[in-house]
């Protein structure tokens, strides 16, 4: 059956078709995160902080002039102290996984902070993971656009760096960390509920007609259009441990985050729907607008996004 929001929670349902830019962002998100947690050689947190160094340093240097960078520019360095507060991580943490990364050669520590070096570009799994970052992107605004999600005017004139992209993939990534990474015991778990949402919403995403009808913060889809999923599909679909991720999937079941239903398991509507969520996602989607209003400073574009892909639309993270 399908009830009515609260009274209280009807201003959000004004938000337009803020359930549906929730399960888009939640697609980039995941896909990204599984990429890099692949790269990275399964480290999540790791494959998280490598990505948002690679923000701040590299895709502002020459590599992503098209965004913010320029001729001659060299790579920004980032201090630990600022990918901590970032990132809402204990100082020690980062400076840990900091210097992991520093030994497999994939950031540099200098007296500024730290960088992802060139040359780390040039490696094979990098380059996978950036151009597949770039066209997850990609599909998500080509989907906003299909939807009829509103978007910013396409700026013909300029000429289009895909590294630009590449940075707004990553702007994305750390506004849902920003965000909602406070309602969870851990990034595992806040990457956990994001798959399962996705995984959840799929009967949703594959039919325009279901989507649109439950595009807007309001009444929920019922439970029989949603797609329970295994945590052991979720964990092969991340990359993470099946330990590790039965764990956590308890822990998120006893708090009220997800719920265990006979095929699987669920995001809880009552998560979903809390007032304080619902604007955490409506701020969230502001600050995610902002992300694309630069990118369409930078070229892109949004009249016809599929011409922007660097390779081609990559299918959606496979989960059984």
């Amino acid at each position: 059956m399908i009830r009515s929001a609260p009274a209280s929670d009807r201003k959000h349902a004004a938000t337009p078709f803020g359930r549906l830019i929730v399960r888009l962002i939640a697609e980039l998100e995941t896909s990204m995160v599984a990429a890099g947690v692949r790269a990275l050689d399964g480290d999540l947190d790791r494959a998280i902080i490598f990505m948002v160094v690679a923000r701040a340093s590299e895709m502002l240097s020459p590599h992503g002039a098209g965004h913010a960078g320029g001729e001659g520019r060299a790579a920004k360095a980032i201090s630990i102290n600022a990918l901590a507060a970032s990132l809402g991580r204990p100082f020690e943490t980062m400076r840990r996984h900091i210097h992991a990364l520093c030994a497999a050669g994939l950031c540099a520590r200098g007296p500024a902070g730290v960088t992802v070096p060139e040359a780390v570009h040039g490696r094979a799994e990098i380059v996978a993971l950036f151009r597949g970052n770039h066209d997850a992107l990609v599909r998500m605004v080509e989907d906003m656009h299909d939807f009829g999600v509103p978007l910013p005017e396409t700026r013909p004139h300029i000429g289009y760096d895909w590294h630009t992209g590449l940075a707004a993939a990553h702007d994305v990534l750390l506004t849902g960390i920003e965000f909602h990474a406070h309602r969870f015991q851990s990034w595992t778990d806040l990457v956990l509920a994001n798959a399962i949402l996705c995984a959840n919403a799929r009967p949703l995403s594959h039919n325009r007609d279901l989507a649109l009808a439950y595009a807007n913060f309001g009444p929920a889809p019922p439970d029989a259009l949603l797609q329970p999923v295994s945590t052991g599909s979720i964990a092969r679909a991340l990359g993470l441990p099946p330990s590790t991720a039965h764990r956590r999937v308890a822990v998120m079941i006893e708090s009220g985050i997800l719920v265990r239903r006979a095929r699987g398991v669920v995001v809880a509507e009552k998560a979903l729907s809390d007032p304080d969520r619902i604007e955490e996602s409506r701020t969230s989607m502001l600050h995610v607008r902002q992300i694309l209003i630069r990118l369409a400073a930078g070229g892109f574009r949004f009249d016809d996004p599929a011409a922007n892909y660097r390779d081609r639309r990559p299918k959606p993270l496979q989960i059984a």
